[in-house]
């Protein structure tokens, strides 16, 4: 019994510092991800530790921010983000109630003093006011704090270190390879296309294909194609964009192709030391690429020390397709779906079709041209249960092709979604990211799913994955926005408000976010001149009318509210902003008539089940019958 204890505190352990920089990594998903009862982990921990699990959580972070304090330029917010406290204010009364100083003064002290002192009280000591009422005793042992307290007593030996040595070995310790317990960030940048302009596609499909191959590698975090996209024509140095991306590792790399032969090089950099780790090239012809592919993937995470499961290594050597033509088109079609038009899109199921009629079996084509068609019913181009009826057969002959097949399961449990059938997507989006746990988009659509049925905490959880994934990524982050401030939690919000007004203040998302976080608070004033100025930005978007029209309603001017209805047609695609602008006027007999009417035709505001705006008919029978009707209740 007591190995098992000693077993679940190092996986606990092991846990934590995958999880170190998650804000809203919770005792909830700790159990789901160890596979114990909240019981047994509370009690284990308090045996081994003498800590309750959050305080225990809380030192390890205060800990790692202390160690990043002393051996690294970071600023103290960075340091904040890096070990998962929300603010750096947050941080900053934790850290001075454990250690007796604020990060500032402590970083001060250990570059001017050869020793640090560590607590107001006794080095090598927690105070209790750190801790509760819970003190830490040196007979402990198995757990994670008596490691703590071994590291607080080396600490004046490295400050001194670090000041004989001129710092070499702090810099050392940041940027060189990691041990297998250590958590790894890396980026894969946009490989430069030395080719024609029109292969320019291959060159993206290039990368994106080495990207998702690097995303099954374990305890990595490779940061989305989204966030990584805004360096494809950049001049900013590699250090400067690692430290946007918060990474330390990333890949870069060059493609030449013309007809049926391509050249690849890749080069995998140690942004700290701007030093190449790895460097490798191909050139040959297009059908034998895939094989240099795998072969970066699992060079990269050789260098990284990173252990290759089963399923990562059987990724890693299923090549997609052994058809190059057919890998050509799919790579062409991929590349035409960013382009959302109704001619791109079409474009891209073309180059699809071409793919499978060329491969039969090659599932991945089978999945995107699925995603294509949801895509053409999401946006209106056709009619959507025509479309989703081919998608959905798409994707099962996916899945039929490939059993693991990630993306495939992901546009299943969005088809589900799609009709309401909630049950089947909850089941459906964890199979996906079982085989897909690091793919930011369908971290997201999972938390969007969740969100919908009223599961906040769980919706958020998957939520910050996905900014962590995609962080600079404008709808995801604007997402998590939402999702706070839905569950009330307006500090976090605020916080992340933040970080989306420097990153993203001419992005529609911005005001959206903003906007809607001003409304769950009742500040309808301050969202009204938020939604005005998104309006002057954004004036083909019906949604921000819509919002200017509700916050009027709710602020006893409904002038403008009646009169944005009556330039609104009595049809469907308007039955949710007809009812989300007599919610704001406050009429319930109105409101009730559209949601009806919405969930008949299949037209209803998001997230309506949990939704502020709707607070004041929720316990009404009528709304409540509309849960029912679409799968909420």
């Amino acid at each position: 019994m007591n190995n098992d204890r000693h077993s679940l505190i190092d996986d606990l352990n092991k846990l934590i510092d995958e999880r170190l920089d998650d804000p809203l990594f919770s005792i909830e998903s700790i159990c789901q991800n160890l596979g114990v009862s909240r019981s047994t982990l509370t009690r284990t921990v308090k045996e081994q530790t003498g800590l309750s699990v959050a305080l225990y959580i809380r030192q390890c972070r205060l800990e790692s921010a202390r160690t990043l304090l002393a051996t690294t330029d970071l600023r103290v917010s960075e340091v904040a983000d890096r070990v998962g406290f929300g603010t750096s204010q947050e941080l900053s009364r934790y850290f001075t109630e454990a250690f007796g100083m604020s990060p500032s003064e402590y970083r001060k002290q250990a570059f001017t003093s050869p020793t640090v002192p560590l607590s107001g009280a006794e080095a090598g000591q927690v105070p209790e006011s750190a801790v509760a009422t819970a003190p830490v005793s040196s007979e402990k042992t198995g757990g994670r704090v008596a490691l703590i307290r071994r590291r607080w007593l080396w600490s004046g030996l490295v400050i001194g270190l670090l000041l004989l040595g001129g710092g070499w070995w702090a810099f050392r310790s940041q940027w060189s390879a990691p041990s297998a317990a250590q958590p790894v960030a890396l980026a894969v940048l946009p490989f430069q296309n030395l080719g024609p302009a029109q292969s320019q596609y291959y060159a993206e499909g290039v990368m994106e294909e080495i990207h998702g191959l690097l995303t099954h590698v374990d305890d990595m975090r490779v940061i989305a194609r989204t966030s990584t996209s805004r360096y494809a024509r950049t001049n900013k140095p590699l250090a400067q964009i690692a430290r946007e991306l918060g990474v330390t590792y990333l890949l870069t790399g060059q493609v030449r192709q013309q007809k049926d032969r391509v050249r690849v090089s890749v080069e995998l950099v140690l942004v700290g030391e701007n030093r190449s780790l790895w460097s490798n090239t191909y050139e040959g012809q297009t059908k034998d690429v895939f094989g240099f592919m795998s072969h970066t993937a699992r060079q990269v995470a050789d260098e990284l020390n990173r252990k290759l499961s089963r399923t990562s290594q059987r990724h890693l050597d299923q090549a997609p397709t052994q058809n190059a033509e057919a890998y050509n088109e799919y790579l062409k079609g991929r590349y035409l779906l960013r382009n959302r038009t109704e001619a791109g899109i079409r474009s891209s199921i073309a180059s699809f079709d071409r793919a499978i009629a060329l491969d039969s079996g090659f599932a991945d084509a089978w999945a995107n041209r699925a995603f294509a068609y949801c895509v053409y019913g999401t946006e209106q181009y056709a009619t959507t249960a025509e479309v989703w009826k081919q998608a959905e057969k798409d994707v099962l002959i996916a899945i039929g092709l490939d059993r693991e097949n990630g993306m495939a399961y992901a546009i299943l449990a969005s088809l589900y979604e799609l009709r309401n059938q909630w049950e089947q997507a909850l089941i459906t989006y964890p199979i996906a990211l079982k085989f897909r746990p690091n793919d930011a988009l369908i971290n997201y659509w999972y938390s969007l799913a969740l969100r919908s049925v009223g599961q906040l905490d769980a919706a958020l959880l998957y939520n910050s994955k996905a900014v962590r994934l995609d962080p600079l990524d404008p709808i995801i982050l604007a997402g998590y926005i939402g999702g706070l401030g839905m569950a009330g939690r307006f500090d976090k919000a605020q916080a992340s408000m933040t970080e989306l007004e420097r990153l993203h203040s001419r992005n529609y998302a911005y005001y959206w976010a903003k906007g809607v976080l001003y409304c769950n608070q009742q500040q309808f004033a301050k969202a009204l001149t938020i939604f005005k100025a998104g309006y002057q930005n954004y004036p083909e978007n019906p949604y921000l009318p819509t919002m200017m029209a509700y916050c009027y309603g709710r602020l006893g001017q409904p002038d403008y509210a009646l009169a944005r209805l009556n330039t609104l047609p009595d049809t469907p695609d308007q039955y949710p902003n007809r009812a989300i602008i007599y919610a704001g006027l406050g009429d319930a007999d109105r409101c009730l008539t559209y949601l009806e009417r919405g969930a008949n035709a299949g037209r209803l505001p998001d997230y309506l089940k949990i939704s502020p705006l709707f607070s004041f008919v929720r316990q009404t029978p009528r709304f409540k019958a509309v849960l029912r009707q679409v799968g909420l209740l």
